[in-house]
């Protein structure tokens, strides 16, 4: 007579369960928070509940660390692209690697980036609300650049700095979503290579 023996996950250090469990629930939303249950993320890390409930107490609890590590994460990669001044780099090429440098970490980390760029239904709104401040710090970054760039440049002197930062953010997040959509289509280097044609023809 035969008997399965039931699977035991390996044991981890804490923090990297952690990190484990948080991947689990990361991969399942883009089914919609509602798919992300104790059950769901056990059963995608390959765990007990029981080990589940050793780290995070409810849904609740899960779920927020889960968007906590999510909106730092994508904050500290928009500020790894984003350029600190022109010293080393003219204003259009400085603003193309930025827009190549976020478009490769949005394929690098794609269910990240779509909580943040096409949250699906029942986002937190609390969560909505940070990609929204964190978006508007991002922007003032952006139009200063905007700003300090024309003035390098030394061309364009009638174009409005503020709406120049608007577009390129929008520009950015375009290329995002475009990657995250019909990544078939809209490649990396066809969105970056197009990024650097708009960004050159300010020069």
């Amino acid at each position: 007579m035969s008997t399965t023996r039931r699977k035991y996950a390996r044991r981890l250090p804490p923090e990297q369960r952690r990190e484990q469990l948080l991947d689990a629930a990361l991969s399942l939303i883009p089914a919609g928070f509602g798919s992300v249950t104790m059950e769901s993320v056990a059963k995608q890390a390959e765990v007990t509940k029981p080990v589940l409930y050793d780290l995070f107490a409810n849904r609740g609890e899960l779920i927020s660390a889960l968007l906590e590590r999510e909106a730092v994460r994508a904050t500290e990669q928009v500020a790894a692209a984003l350029p600190t001044d022109f010293a080393t780099r003219a204003p259009d090429d400085a603003f193309a690697d930025a827009v190549r440098v976020f478009v490769n970490a949005v394929v690098e980390a794609p269910d990240r980036w779509r909580l943040v760029l096409l949250p699906p239904e029942g986002t937190p709104a609390e969560f909505r609300e940070q990609v929204e401040l964190v978006r508007a710090g991002v922007l003032a970054q952006i139009e200063d650049l905007a700003a300090l760039g024309l003035e390098e440049l030394g061309r364009l002197p009638d174009l409005d700095p503020a709406l120049l930062g608007h577009a390129m953010l929008a520009l950015a997040e375009m290329s995002g979503r475009l990657v995250l959509t019909d990544p078939e289509r809209f490649t990396p280097d066809r969105l970056a290579a197009f990024v650097t044609r708009i960004a050159h023809g300010l020069s």
